[in-house]
C-alpha cells in the first residue's frame, strides 16, 4: 500500500514538473489610446515584477517598444525610419514602396509585415515582456500564458493631458488624439484582418479613474491569479 501511494506521489509530482516545463514564458501586451501613459505604466510595471521575481535568473522583466521597429529593421538591412511607416498606418508607405521598387535594396510592406510579426513572436517566446502597443495583441492575442491590456480614458482628459505635455493648443492635441486614434485602430485591425472588438483585452483600464500605481497593482493581481508570475 505505502509503495503505491508512493508511486502515485511520484507521478503527480512529476506530471507537475513536466507541465511547468513546458508551460509557454508568460508575456504581456499593453494598447493604449493616444495621451494614456502606456511606456511608463509599462516600465512601473517591469519594475514591480522584478522587485517581486528577485535575482532569479531568467524572470527578469523588461518593456519592449521601438525594440520592435530595431530588430525589424536590423533583420531587412533597413534603417527603422523605412519600417515607420507601417505602424503610422499613412499613405507614404505607398509611394515609398513604388520609389523604392527601382532599389537593389528594396523591401515590400509585406515583407516588413511579416518580418514585425516574426520578431514580435519571437519576443514573447523568450517570455518576460511587456509589449506597448506596436499591434502586438493582434499578433499574440491567441498566445497561451498572455494578458492583454487596453489602456483608456475620456478625449477630453486625454486631450488636456497631450496639451501640457506638448505645450500645443488643446484643439490640436484634440484633433492628434482622434487621428492617431483611428491609424492605431487601423493597424491592429491590419494584423487581425477583422474589426476590432474590445473582447480582444482581458482588461480595459481607465487612466483617468485610476492612478499609474493602481493599474500596475491591478495588472500585478490578475498575473498572480493566471499563475502568470
Amino acid at each position: 500500500m505505502d509503495n503505491l501511494l508512493l508511486k502515485y506521489m511520484e507521478s503527480r509530482f512529476q506530471e507537475q514538473f513536466n507541465t511547468e516545463i513546458n508551460k509557454p514564458h508568460p508575456f504581456v501586451t499593453i494598447s493604449r489610446e493616444f495621451g494614456c501613459p502606456s511606456k511608463l505604466i509599462a516600465r512601473m510595471l517591469a519594475e514591480e515584477l522584478n522587485r517581486k521575481a528577485g535575482n532569479v535568473k531568467g524572470r527578469q522583466w523588461q518593456y519592449i517598444n521601438k525594440e520592435i521597429v530595431e530588430q525589424a529593421a536590423r533583420e531587412l538591412e533597413l534603417e527603422p525610419v523605412k519600417i515607420e511607416h507601417l505602424f503610422r498606418m499613412d499613405q507614404t508607405g505607398i509611394l515609398d514602396d513604388l520609389l523604392s521598387s527601382f532599389s537593389s535594396n528594396y523591401k515590400s510592406t509585406r515583407k516588413i509585415r511579416k518580418t514585425i510579426l516574426d520578431v514580435t513572436q519571437t519576443f514573447t517566446k523568450k517570455g518576460h515582456v511587456i509589449l506597448v502597443g506596436r499591434g502586438s495583441v493582434a499578433i499574440t492575442h491567441d498566445k497561451p500564458n498572455s494578458l492583454h491590456i487596453r489602456l483608456q480614458a475620456p478625449l477630453d482628459w486625454r486631450a488636456h493631458c497631450v496639451s501640457e505635455l506638448k505645450g500645443i493648443p488643446v484643439s490640436d492635441a484634440l484633433h492628434l488624439a482622434i487621428e492617431t486614434d483611428k491609424k492605431r485602430t487601423a493597424l491592429i485591425e491590419s494584423f487581425l484582418g477583422y474589426k476590432l472588438e474590445p473582447n480582444l483585452f482581458d482588461a480595459i483600464l481607465n487612466c483617468k479613474t485610476l492612478s499609474n500605481p493602481d493599474i500596475v497593482g491591478t495588472i500585478i493581481k490578475m498575473m498572480e491569479t493566471l499563475k502568470m508570475i
